[in-house]
């Protein structure tokens, strides 16, 4: 499956999706003016390879800041994942977050409980 790479902006995020490497990862700031839009290749690219996922799956969140359109695909896109976890296959969610950012931390908490895919929730120092 070929990977999918979108370069972060200043109002988006960059996406990293490679099976092949086994890399999974969405990092930068996300307040796109057409969320949806912004990540339907997204979207589309994790449920193909849901079909046929890797043993194992490691999904990284790296965000500064999101907002409330983005936190709605978010979830959307956990659910891809929980459903790998819940077909058998090795599945977590790595959840990153600055010490001092316990908004990042909480909304990581919320959908934690909202999934059975394991969650990682491991401290940064700076998203550089």
């Amino acid at each position: 499956m070929e990977a999918l790479l979108i370069r972060a902006t200043e109002e988006s995020p960059g996406i990293n999706f490679d099976s092949e490497n086994n890399k999974f990862l969405i990092f930068g700031k996300s307040f796109p003016e057409e969320a949806r839009r912004f990540f339907d290749p997204a979207i589309f690219w994790l449920e193909e390879y849901a079909k046929k996922p890797n043993e194992e799956t490691n999904f990284e969140i790296r965000l500064e800041y999101y907002n409330s359109a983005t936190s709605t695909i978010l979830l959307e896109l956990l659910h891809t994942i929980n459903k790998i976890y819940l077909k058998g296959k090795k599945a977590k969610i790595v959840w990153n977050y600055l010490e001092i950012d316990d908004d990042m931390l909480e909304a990581g908490k919320e959908y934690s409980e909202m999934l059975k895919v394991p969650f990682e929730f491991k401290v940064i120092e700076d998203f550089v």
